[in-house]
């Protein structure tokens, strides 16, 4: 079952992005064998406002990304987790890493849980 992926990212390219400060997002769709695509690029208005969080801002963000499975930054708040889980979300936070990078060890933690989930 295909999957989507939103990537904190200035360019597309990197992860370089904390969830709050994030004005732009690279959406992935994750194919079953773990091929990917870049489906489109989507502007969030960034929550975090110079140390000020504006909460209806954080709700728009994570409701802009509720067809996808995970969020990668760079960082992400505890708000902005809790948030993201309440619509079934997971946020994962990594550092220094690229997309093309970082999708594969998604996609290996994806296969992983639904396989312990099978065996349950």
């Amino acid at each position: 079952m295909a999957y989507r992926i939103a990537a904190a990212s200035s360019d597309g390219i990197h992860i370089d992005r904390h969830f709050g400060a994030a004005d732009g997002f690279v959406i992935v769709e994750v194919a079953d064998d773990g091929t990917f695509a870049e489906v489109e690029r989507r502007q969030a208005k960034s929550p975090c406002q110079h140390g000020y969080h504006d909460e209806g801002a954080m709700l728009a963000a994570v409701q802009a990304l509720s067809d996808c499975r995970y969020v990668v930054a760079e960082a992400i708040g505890p708000g902005a987790q809790k948030a993201l889980e309440r619509q079934d979300i997971l946020p994962l936070e990594i550092e220094g890493e690229t997309v093309a990078a970082a999708l594969p060890k998604i996609h290996t933690y994806e296969v992983n849980k639904r396989r312990a989930s099978v065996a349950y």
